[in-house]
């Protein structure tokens, strides 16, 4: 009768302090038997070791990282180009949009000399002027509104001009509403208020654009000469003829 190989039994050794002990249980049987018989291997007890958790070893390392200019992402990160919410009235920007002739005129009506240091004075009220664009058509012969211009490019105005086109009937023209259209769009990202002096309904579109984007929009300009419907697209409206005694010579 050939017989069978016997399991090897109880092959005892000193039990590890990091070990938890295992309580006997009845229905452990071969399992136990089984692991037994790989843990008690000389050479598998010789390089057994006590597993350190992950997080104890990558841990220090990061903290390590994070105090050296070259790891940024810890707890030092700053959003960029983003718009600041002006809180205040001082920290609130302000562009400006003027749209020249139809300023010019308003101010022949009037009889108003206007001065337009006081006029970016009386328009911005002590918040942060961040752009001011003067549009106008210009007659190259005349050395008078070069001057002007000039003047107006020296003094905190950023200048854009378009040649008069002499149409058959005798008159004069240069539209300039694509461009104020176009530079208003542009800045609307920028800034918190913009401030539209002309009364040309042709912009009331762009202004209604400018809007939707939650930037401010205020008019000024003469009442008699102001389309009802860029009035009615403004978050404020202001008759040039209420801030003359402000902006005059």
């Amino acid at each position: 009768m050939q017989l069978l190989p016997q399991p090897r039994h109880n092959k005892h050794r000193p039990k590890l302090s990091s070990e938890q002990v295992i309580e006997e249980s009845p229905n452990r049987g071969i399992e136990e038997k089984t692991n037994a018989d790989i843990i008690n291997s000389e050479p598998f007890i010789a390089k057994r070791r006590t597993a350190v958790p992950m997080e104890h070893q990558i841990t220090p390392k990061l903290l390590e990282l994070a105090s050296q200019d070259s790891f940024p992402a810890v707890g030092r990160r700053e959003k960029r180009h983003s718009r600041k919410i002006a809180n205040s009235e001082t920290e609130e920007r302000v562009a400006i949009f003027i749209d020249g002739a139809n300023l010019f005129y308003a101010a022949m009506h009037l009889n108003l000399e206007i001065d337009y240091t006081k006029l970016l004075r009386s328009l911005t009220k002590g918040r942060q002027l961040l752009r001011a664009y003067f549009y106008t058509p210009v007659d190259n012969s005349n050395e008078k509104q070069q001057g002007f211009l000039l003047w107006m490019r020296r003094n905190g105005y950023r200048v854009f001009t378009k040649d008069l086109v002499y149409l058959p009937d005798g008159s004069k023209k240069a539209n300039m509403d694509v461009e104020i259209t176009v530079d208003m769009l542009t800045l609307a990202r920028y800034c918190d208020t913009l401030i539209l002096l002309s009364g040309d309904g042709d912009l009331a579109y762009a202004v209604n654009a400018v809007a939707y984007q939650g930037v401010q929009v205020e008019v000024v300009s003469l009442s008699s000469m102001t389309s009802e419907s860029l009035i009615d697209v403004a978050d404020c409206y202001t008759d040039l003829d209420e801030i003359r005694a402000e902006i005059q010579k």
